[in-house]
């Protein structure tokens, strides 16, 4: 059933169209990971990561408050975006999964920073972040953070392989790339 008319909150159909619209939407895919005091490593899958401002490099991004991760970033002040590939999709279960969440960080792939981050290795970019403000909205947090350095890897600027890109409760490639 597609249905063209415009739906409003509290309009019979809303949610079931906001998802749909909201599913259609492309977006990165990336592994947000932190540590606790204790240095112990967390992450998290998020599709809600978003850079902003060049003058201040800063990133964007929303955790739920029920995240593992959500407490280890709000008392560290710290997390690390890592832009996985096309070629990550075993790893994002990993991430995406609650069962899994002992094995997220069992690869050789993982490094650690001056600060004791954890950053996927082979990841297309890793962005380094400092928490600057936070803003609840609902049942998660935004944070504003201030992008403190950036580790380009191994795959970055190749054509080998894709961002991970999610659509339709779906991973996607990249068609062509002949404008990207």
């Amino acid at each position: 059933m597609r249905d063209t008319q415009l739906c409003h909150d509290g309009d019979p159909g809303f949610a079931v169209a906001l998802r749909a619209g909201l599913r259609a939407t492309a977006v990165n895919v990336s592994l947000l990971t932190t540590r606790d005091i204790e240095g112990r490593y967390h992450g998290l899958a998020v599709t809600t990561a978003v850079p902003f401002a060049t003058m201040e490099p800063s990133m964007i991004v929303a955790v739920a408050h029920k995240a593992s991760a959500f407490p280890a970033i709000t008392a560290s002040g710290l997390f690390c975006l890592n832009q996985i590939t096309n070629q990550d999709i075993e790893l994002l279960d990993r991430f995406c999964r609650s069962d899994l969440r002992a094995s997220r960080f069992t690869s050789a792939d993982w490094r650690a920073d001056a600060k004791g981050l954890p950053y996927l290795e082979n990841a297309l970019a890793s962005f380094f972040c400092r928490v600057t403000s936070a803003q609840v909205h609902g049942d998660q947090t935004v944070f504003i953070s201030k992008i403190e350095g950036v580790r380009l890897g191994s795959k970055s600027g190749g054509y080998e392989v894709d961002p991970l890109i999610w659509i339709n409760g779906g991973p996607a490639r990249l068609a062509g790339r002949a404008h990207a």
